[in-house]
């Protein structure tokens, strides 16, 4: 029965060229296996990128109690091992913010650095905030910043505003008067427009004194 043909003769026959093909492929292979390894150590011991974080920045000088337009800021972005506590990283949080201290150019922005927000932040051109008192006190608990209201006279009538929102509230009396036995006054800050003000202003009948009115909880 004949000997099947080897596969690859050139490399496999038993020929010197066959022989010497081999000890090149030999060779070939090893500095392959080489370059390889020396591949895998190089990245092994290349230090790791490091970790970056978003950070609002000043981009210009900023002097204290400015209030900051996205000009004053730009975004960079800083090894996490060098960021400060409560750093600001989007610009719709802190524009239109002020600030309570100078910044300097490149000076991260941190919490620390904002005049804390009160119920006048964001109110809307044209309209204005009221603090009235609510003749009924436990209403007020019906009452949460953001929610819309109605206004009454307290002596019973027409709505004297029908679109207010409520900015604030003020705090339950934690003892003092309510431990006698009285129920404290409670008022709530009131956003309206300058119309409504008026109406309600003037439905109070008098600027001396507490403005006191019904105050309702309405849907919206």
């Amino acid at each position: 029965m004949p000997r099947p043909p080897r596969p690859l003769p050139g490399l496999t026959g038993p020929g010197r060229r066959a022989r010497w093909r081999r000890g090149v492929l030999r060779r070939v292979l090893s500095a392959l296996l080489a370059a390889t390894a020396v591949v895998l150590v190089v990245q092994q011991l290349r230090p790791q990128p490091e970790a970056v974080t978003p950070v609002l920045v000043a981009a210009r000088d900023v002097p204290a109690g400015t209030v900051l337009t996205a000009a004053d800021l730009r975004l960079e972005h800083l090894p996490a091992r060098s960021v400060q506590p409560g750093v600001r990283s989007e610009p719709g949080e802190v524009v239109g913010r002020r600030v309570a201290a100078g910044l300097a150019r490149g000076e991260s922005l941190t919490a620390s650095r904002l005049v804390p927000r009160g119920p006048l932040d964001g109110l809307p051109p044209g309209r204005v905030a009221l603090h009235v008192v609510s003749a009924d006190p436990a209403a007020v608990d019906l009452l949460a910043p953001g929610s819309s209201a109605r206004v009454y006279p307290v002596a019973g009538g027409p709505a004297l505003a029908v679109a207010a929102t409520v900015l604030a509230t003020d705090p339950p009396d934690r003892g003092g008067t309510a431990s006698l036995g009285a129920v404290p006054p409670r008022g709530v800050v009131l956003s309206l427009s300058g119309a409504e003000a008026d109406a309600v202003l003037a439905g109070h009948g008098s600027l001396e004194g507490p403005v006191t009115v019904t105050v309702v909880a309405a849907p919206g």
